[in-house]
This record gives structure tokens, sequence and C-alpha cells, in this order.
């Protein structure tokens, strides 16, 4: 019979003691190797320490994405101050600042949601800076209709927006193509970002342009218009959208700025009741060439009013008619360009 050596491993036949060592094999007992031996010898161990390294590795990815988004949003918010010149409009941008802490009238104004769930990275900052609100003023009737107000003269550099209904499968093509350009954003409630292609965008049989504003630019002057109508239960409110739009920089081709989009609406509270509410959507952008700039998100399926059919007689608030755009299917966009000086 043979056995072998619990000590060396050598084959014999069976005796006391092991030929190759001379271990007494009876009476032998061997070492129970360390603990960390026995942990890294197990397969099972392994296998899990190998899951723990590839997840130490993803929360690190992650990590570092968000690290990257709170340094844009640093970056953003301390960037993006674009105010309303008017005593309305500031009151309800003040409302975020202690000063307005009083103003028992103002509206609450609600800052954009990061994808984390928090919120007011975005706040705009308030009130206006003295000089900046010195060279604005307050839209004037005629700012608040249809028509496009504000065209450049020959040979002037002019911002021009477009109001368009976009169909889910085209926004979604935008967000690709923003994507490409490394200045794309997606937040919970809207999206923004810098498209190369403002024409091709503007051209795309699934988009409808429902209305255009064209506006000379100064740099010294911010930019503000309204399309909206009166609530009827209280007449010093407007309900609709609000554009303000401040020069940061701009040359003889690129133009960069801060753009803000204000909307007051009536809206459905958690308690169930509709109370109208306003929320602000900012962002910077640099735009030239053929590259745009868009923003999506702005708009709710519907407008909760008595006078419905007076808000969607406004071109931009037609898109509330769509059978499309109630059903999900389809959303208002905003494309700004810049018309360089001819």
């Amino acid at each position: 019979m043979l056995i072998n050596c619990p000590r060396c491993g050598f084959q014999q036949p069976k005796d006391k003691y092991c030929a190759q060592c001379g271990v007494d094999i009876e009476s032998f007992k061997p070492v129970t190797p360390p603990a960390w031996k026995r942990f890294f010898g197990n397969p099972l161990a392994q296998l899990s320490l190998l899951i723990i390294v590839a997840g130490g590795v993803g929360v690190s990815l992650y990590q570092k994405g968000q690290q990257n988004l709170e340094r844009r949003v640093s970056y953003l918010k301390s960037s993006v101050q674009i105010n309303a010149s008017s005593n309305d409009a500031t009151q309800t941008l003040s409302q975020n600042s202690e000063s307005s802490a009083n103003a028992d009238t103002d509206l609450p104004v609600e800052s954009p949601q990061n994808p984390d769930g928090s919120v007011n990275a975005y706040k705009v900052e308030a009130p206006v800076p003295a000089n900046l609100a010195a060279n604005s003023s307050p839209p004037s009737t005629d700012e608040k209709k249809d028509s496009p107000k504000g065209l450049a003269g020959s040979g002037a550099p002019h911002l021009i927006v477009h109001y368009a209904e976009v169909s889910k499968a085209s926004l979604n093509g935008l967000f690709a193509a923003s994507r490409s350009t490394g200045q794309f954003m997606n937040f919970n409630d809207y999206s923004a970002g810098i498209i190369p292609s403002l024409r091709r965008a503007l051209s795309d049989p699934q988009s409808k342009v429902l209305h255009t504003e064209d506006r000379a630019l100064d740099k010294s002057k911010t930019l503000q218009w309204s399309y909206g109508l009166k609530d009827r239960q209280d007449p010093s409110i407007e309900i609709g959208l609000t554009t303000f739009f401040e020069i940061s920089e701009m040359d003889a081709t690129n133009l960069r700025g801060n753009l803000e989009i204000q909307r007051t609406w009536k809206e459905m509270t958690p308690s169930g009741a509709l109370e109208i509410q306003r929320k602000s959507f900012p962002a910077i952008f640099e735009i030239g060439g053929d590259t745009g700039f868009f923003m999506s998100g702005v708009l709710p399926l519907q407008s909760n009013l008595e006078n419905d059919d007076e808000l969607t007689a406004i071109d931009v608030f037609k898109v509330l008619r769509s059978p499309q755009f109630r059903a999900g299917e389809s959303e208002l966009v905003i494309f700004v360009e810049f018309k360089k000086e001819n």
C-alpha cells in the first residue's frame, strides 16, 4: 500500500517515517496556513474581490463625472446673471434674495433641477446691476404681439430666435448632434445645447417654425420680450413666456451670451390645486457660422387657463393645439442663431 508524505508529498510504501524527509508520518500535523492565504486561495473570495474592484472603478468614474457636472454647474451659476429690467420682472427674480422676504404678492420662482434631484443649482442672481438696468427698458405693448419686432437694419448684427414644434424623433437627433459638439446639457426639466447646423434643424420636415423673433444687437443693452396674456383673476399677472438675453462677447463672427426663458404658468400643485407659478430656464452659449443653440422642455402640455383660446391664438402657443404635442410626441423647441454684420 502506497501513501503520500503529509509534509513533502513523497510517495512510498506505508511506514512510520518518510523515506525522503524523515518526518514522523503518524504524528506530523501540517501547519495551518495564515488566514489571508486561505482567503485569497478561495475561488469565491477571488471572485468577490474582482467584483469589488470593478465596482470601485465604476464608482470612481461616476464620481468623476459628477464632479465635472458640478464644475459646469458652478460655472453657469456664476455666469448667468440675466434679469428683467421692468419692475414686475425684477420683483419676480428678486424673490430669491433676502430683500424680497416681505413681498407678499410675488410668485415663487422655481429653479431647474440637476440630474441628481438637487435644486437651485442654476438660480438666476438678482437684482439687476444698476448700469445694466439703466440700459434696459420694459417690453412695450407691441413687443408682446406675434409679429417679429426689433428687426436689425442692413449690416447690423442681430439675434434671431425661432420657436418651433419639433417631433420627438427629430429632437433626439438634435440631442445626438449636440452631444457631438461636447456642449449638451440635459436636466430634469429641460435640455439645451449647441448644434453644428441650425439650418439643417430648421429645414427638418418634422419641425414646424411657429414664430421668429429678429432683434438688433447692442452690447450695452439687455434684450427682453414676452408672449402671453393677462390672467383673468389677477390682471397684474401675465401668463406666458418671457425671454431675456444679455451679450457677454460679440465680434464679427461669434456671439457669446446669457439666455433665460422665464415661464409664468398655471400649474397643478401637490395638493391638486391650480396655482400660477414662475419658473426660470437659464443657459449660456457661444455660437457663430452655421452653429446654433437650442432649448427644449420649457412649455407644459396644457395651459389650464379659462381663456385658453386667447392664449393659443398667439403664434408661439399654437403648439398647445397640436395633438402630437398634447400626446407628448413633440415639444416646443427654441432655436437661437447669430447673424453677423453684412
